[in-house]
């Protein structure tokens, strides 16, 4: 216990380890790697869910087993048109990716679903969304990044998100900050 404490302050002191998730070994994974049948083809179907998922976030690209490159950062309005334009746009360099055209922004629920509750810096399962801390900006420097969901809360006009590094759900307004998309079908 007092040798993970350590590794965990060690961790969180150096700005340059962030490069992996901080996991618990003594805890069930709520999210594990058998629990998604991998396609090949840079997509991932949950076999509890019945979703499939991009493994990489948009403006990343699936690539040797990984993503490279960083994540687009949007609005959420701007969110919700380039995934309809992904779905709907044959000119669009996703439209058909993984074989499908109906990829769109999940609800916060199905973002929670995917959830790593033994891990942190991501809360994520990092073999099934490799680089997911990936980015630029003051957010992603301190540990942060937030995901866009489809879910809206009219009464205060708001709209939910997930910030991964600690599985955390909040709401933030539509037109408040950009955030990164992890589109699902």
């Amino acid at each position: 216990m007092k040798k993970q404490i350590l590794t965990l302050l060690l961790t969180l002191g150096c700005t340059n380890a962030m490069a992996a998730a901080i996991c618990d070994d003594n805890m069930p994974r709520t999210s594990p790697t058998s629990r998604f049948a991998d396609h090949g083809d840079g997509t991932v179907t949950d076999r509890t869910t019945g979703l499939t998922w991009m493994r990489c976030q948009l403006g990343q690209t699936w690539q040797n087993q990984s993503c490279s490159g960083e994540p687009t950062r949007l609005y959420w309005q701007q969110a919700l048109l380039t995934a309809e334009r992904i779905r709907t746009e044959s000119s669009h360099g996703l439209h058909g990716f993984g074989g499908h055209q109906d990829w769109r922004l999940p609800t916060i629920k199905e973002l929670t679903s995917l959830l790593e509750s033994a891990c942190y810096k991501p809360a994520l399962n990092e073999t099934i969304f490799p680089r997911a801390m990936a980015g630029e900006g003051k957010e992603v420097n301190d540990g942060y990044v937030y995901l866009w969901s489809s879910t809206p809360f009219p009464a205060d006009k708001s709209v939910a998100y997930m910030e991964i590094t600690s599985g955390a759900v909040g709401m933030h307004a539509p037109r408040s900050g950009t955030k990164q998309l992890l589109l699902v079908r």
